[in-house]
């Protein structure tokens, strides 16, 4: 993506940008973190209307390599089905460090993630995953939620796994 003028590497205004930009600049990536974390919260509330209002008609959500949902409705009915998050008794998903870039009424931002997805009513019987969110985001007209924007794309890379194993994470094959 191109550098706004008055933007540095890292996306945030450059010493000497005319205050009025850097306040902008300021209210939308407050407003972005924001939506990050509504999209936690309403996943671990089982919000799932609230989980699919954080993303565009059209959006799209990758897990990894191997899952992919299109479209708003299919993102929402995949996830509060029982083969997605209504299948855990509860989850705790964290996300930190937000890292956001701006370009007018569109923004990429990376955050790292922590899930933690209890199986059953023993908490000491889970399934972890910790990773990466890198997602697009758009302006809308919607200023209900986080100012307007919403997730155009949402990509989960896991790095690691603790506790018992994610459905949607292949096991490694021993060799024998």
């Amino acid at each position: 993506m191109d550098q706004l003028p008055h933007q540095g590497a890292s996306g945030a205004p450059l010493r000497g940008t005319p205050s009025a930009l850097v306040l902008e600049w300021l209210v939308d990536r407050a407003h972005i973190a924001d939506l990050l974390v509504e999209f936690a919260r309403a996943l671990d509330e089982r919000d799932w209307a609230g989980y699919a209002a954080t993303y565009v008609e059209d959006a799209e959500l990758r897990i990894g390599p191997g899952v992919t949902l299109r479209g708003r409705d299919r993102i929402r009915d995949a996830t509060a089905s029982d083969r997605g998050l209504a299948q855990y008794a509860g989850t705790w998903h964290g996300s930190s460090n937000h890292a956001v870039r701006i370009d007018g009424d569109t923004a990429t931002s990376r955050s790292y993630l922590h899930g933690v997805h209890l199986l059953g009513g023993d908490t000491f019987h889970h399934a972890d995953g910790s990773g990466w969110y890198d997602c697009t985001l758009r302006r809308t007209d919607g200023l209900e939620l986080a100012g307007g924007w919403r997730f155009v794309t949402v990509q989960i890379t896991e790095v690691w796994h603790a506790g018992e194993p994610l459905p949607h994470v292949a096991r490694p094959v021993e060799a024998s």
